[in-house]
């Protein structure tokens, strides 16, 4: 399909450039001549520029800005998504720029009086400079759309960091750019048609050939050659520091496409000296740029990348409580305080004797084994790091069988969406914790089953008791997280909860019957023998028929038919 769209878009190219479009009936426009008078091209900017900005393309792009804004920045955790959010706001500014500036260049001939330019004393190349120069104009409204929208983030407590301003002027310069690219198409193909055409044209450009994780290229998500797109969004890793971004080299890289395609609009009337100049230091400033921002992180980067991930305990900052020991990345040590209250909580829902017959609780932060990557997809989590890094991790070292509780790097929300899940996955991990069942999986995503057992329902119902809307998020999740309606293996999620027990949907409507019951009148229950209820041995009919949740909901509770699951029993 790429190729056809290719094919097409040479052959209409091809076909407008074959009429030598340069001539109009009243006679030739006036290109390169000697004494030429470039100080009208100021006064031909400020009417290019107040032209721009009062054409309809324009104004809709303005007016539609702060909702691409608003979209692209809506879940954000740090500045460093939140500023290339902002950049990517900016992105369909640039598209309906294209447009405006292509049909302000086209007026002339759309109207007819195109023919009174060859009377006129300002040569073509003066003309295009001045449209070039009215780049200002559009410039100026990414510009403050960017700020204001910083001020709109810089609201959210949430957010980590500070603002990278870098990436965000990413997206000013594409505006910029989008003003060269309709500049351009208009000289060379002047037919308002191809304002659009080379609008879709970027989008294309950058969707599929800029973007090195698609064909053609089928490179890894956090390969470095990801920088030569317009824009290179972060990876899926989402700890700053283990993803390389050149931002300021980027930014000259496109300051160089910028000037190519200045040229390249000045270069219709002939490559005259000028022109020359004005191509050889694009080209040469883009290939410099782009070749240093593609290059792979060095040896002493990969190491201290490596070391990061391998040996947690050297670089997280751990401080402990009265229920556990929180270790957590730098970046992230602010979520401390949300994870102390959430796996407080949990334990609170069980009974004294279950932390008595525990070791020591430990929550220590690590990367999810299945991340979503930035087309709302699972990857690997390896697929978003550096190449180099990522061939000296494996499963094993990541993510061993240690028993502690691991909350990943990413936000918990639901599949690719913004519903946030309020710690409930990590309660759940607490509550599978406190009755003995393995908190995370380990290796490549190895998880067991516990199918039938009274310590699953009680670990899901101490996760769901001690959640905002906990109820209302179990029942979710056995809708969302179940294939077969048999057991909740989040097959379709595009980011899974870091859980170590593929749990059944039979366990899981036992724990939402056990969400009517007072907490206390449960965990007074469980007291009583609480061995016997932790026991993998003891069925969750027996704690059903116990709390007398029923007859349905025991029935309900009996062992399900064989799933297809290939996970393990639970030890």
């Amino acid at each position: 399909m790429e190729l056809i769209i290719i094919a097409v878009v040479l052959y209409l190219v091809f076909r407008g450039l074959s009429r030598g479009r340069n001539r109009v009936d009243g006679g030739q426009l006036v290109g390169w001549v000697p004494a030429t008078k470039w100080r009208v091209v100021a006064p031909l900017a400020r009417t290019s520029v107040r032209l721009v900005l009062r054409h309809p393309a324009l104004v809709m792009g303005v007016l539609v800005t702060p909702l691409m804004l608003f979209a692209a920045t809506e879940s954000v955790s740090s500045w460093r998504q939140a500023s290339t959010g902002i950049a990517l706001g900016l992105v369909p500014l640039g598209w309906l720029t294209i447009v405006a500036v292509n049909l302000v260049m086209l007026r002339p001939r759309r109207t007819g009086t195109e023919e009174l330019f060859a009377a006129l004393p300002a040569p073509q190349p003066v003309r295009t400079s001045a449209m070039l120069s009215a780049a200002i104009g559009p410039v100026s409204a990414a510009a403050i759309l960017a700020a204001a929208w910083v001020l709109v983030v810089g609201s959210r407590d949430e957010v980590r960091g500070s603002p990278q301003w870098a990436e965000i002027a990413a997206g000013v310069l594409i505006v910029a750019g989008s003003v060269c690219v309709g500049v351009a198409v208009a000289r060379w193909l002047p037919n308002p048609g191809f304002g659009v055409l080379a609008a879709v044209a970027t989008i294309v450009i950058q969707a599929r050939f800029l973007d090195v994780a698609t064909w053609p290229w089928n490179r890894p998500e956090g390969d470095q050659l990801r920088f030569v797109g317009f824009l290179a969004r972060p990876t899926s890793v989402t700890d700053d520091f283990l993803e390389l971004r050149p931002s300021g080299w980027h930014l000259v890289y496109l300051g160089g496409l910028v000037v190519v395609m200045a040229g390249v609009a000045l270069a219709r009337e002939g490559t005259h000296r000028p022109v020359a100049i004005v191509v050889g230091t694009g080209v040469l400033v883009a290939a410099t740029a782009g070749w240093i921002q593609t290059r792979p992180p060095s040896t002493a980067q990969h190491d201290a990348m490596t070391a990061y991930l391998l040996e947690p305990g050297n670089h997280q900052i751990c401080e402990t409580s009265a229920t556990a020991r929180f270790c957590a990345y730098p970046n992230f040590s602010a979520d401390v305080a949300r994870w102390q209250d959430r796996v407080g909580q949990t334990l609170a829902m069980l009974p004294a004797a279950a932390l008595a017959s525990r070791p020591a609780l430990n929550v220590i932060q690590r990367p999810a084994i299945i991340v979503s990557n930035n087309n709302c997809s699972p990857a690997a989590f390896e697929d978003g790091l550096p190449p180099g890094v990522a061939a000296r991790v494996s499963a094993a070292k990541l993510w061993p069988a240690d028993g502690h509780v691991h909350p990943p790097f990413a936000e918990e929300t639901f599949p690719c969406s913004e519903r946030a899940a309020a710690g409930f996955f990590l309660a759940i991990q607490t509550g599978a914790w406190g009755v003995g069942l393995p908190p995370a999986p380990h290796d490549a995503n190895e998880r067991c089953t516990a199918g039938s057992q009274a310590r699953a329902v009680i670990a899901l119902w101490a996760g769901a008791a001690a959640t905002p809307n906990g109820k209302m998020t179990l029942r979710d999740v056995i809708s969302d997280g179940s294939r077969d309606g048999l057991v909740i293996d989040f097959d379709d999620w595009d980011d899974p909860p870091m859980w170590g027990v593929d749990y059944t949907v039979a366990d899981a409507n036992v724990a939402l019957a056990m969400l009517d019951l007072p907490a206390d009148d449960v965990r007074a229950a469980l007291a009583v023998d609480w061995s016997r209820w932790t026991d993998r041995r003891t069925p969750s009919t027996a704690l059903a028929t116990e709390l007398r949740l029923g007859g349905t909901v025991v029935a309900a509770s009996a062992p399900p038919p064989p799933s297809p699951s290939p996970s393990a029993a639970c030890p």
